[in-house]
């Protein structure tokens, strides 16, 4: 009799383990139903195996193929959502919009300060010129002159200290994006 009950006791212990194991692995003994194919735009991406009328497929192949990310922590599988990938990728075209404008901003400053340069070069052939002349309506005409090209200068600086203000404004946009 002591045989019997033991018997029947180990024969519950192991139906009550095989039926927990069997929940928690729900899919280990299942017979696969059908095998289909995932494809994006015409491509073969991976197949998938059908197991009581669900889907099951490899997630890095389709993560993948979505563009989002995928990490592993632990027992789980994260998938970034589409919507982050796709304000990264917003970042980086928006990083690049101001860095193309800051590059603009500069060529012109470089004009600028080339017309600085030939402005000045004609204040000195005027101021030569200047000298020189003994005529007094002429010295008046070359001092006007002179004044005006000063003038030129004085404007062009003032496009310049707005330029740098703006690209200083735009690189602070970059930072605060790339943060």
């Amino acid at each position: 009799m002591k045989k019997f009950v033991s018997g029947v006791i180990v024969g519950v212990l192991l139906f009550a383990g095989a039926s927990v194991f069997a929940d928690s692995a729900s899919l280990i003994g299942k017979k696969v139903q059908g095998l289909y194919t995932i494809e994006k735009s015409g491509k073969k991406v991976a197949d998938a195996i059908v197991i009581d009328g669900s889907a099951y497929a490899p997630i890095r192949a389709v993560a993948e193929v979505t563009g989002a990310g995928l990490s592993v922590e632990g027992k789980k599988i994260i998938m970034s959502t589409e919507d982050s990938q796709i304000a990264s990728d917003n970042k980086e075209v928006e990083v690049s919009r101001l860095n193309i404008k800051i590059d603009l901003i500069n060529k012109q400053i470089q004009t600028y300060q080339d017309s600085i340069v030939d402005i000045q070069g004609k204040i000195a052939k005027e101021q030569k010129k200047k000298d020189t002349v003994t005529m007094e309506g002429s010295k008046e005409i070359a001092q006007f002159t002179i004044d005006d090209y000063e003038r030129q200068i004085t404007s062009a600086q003032a496009k310049i200290d707005a330029a740098n203000a703006e690209i200083a404004a735009l690189q602070a946009q970059v930072t605060a994006l790339e943060k």
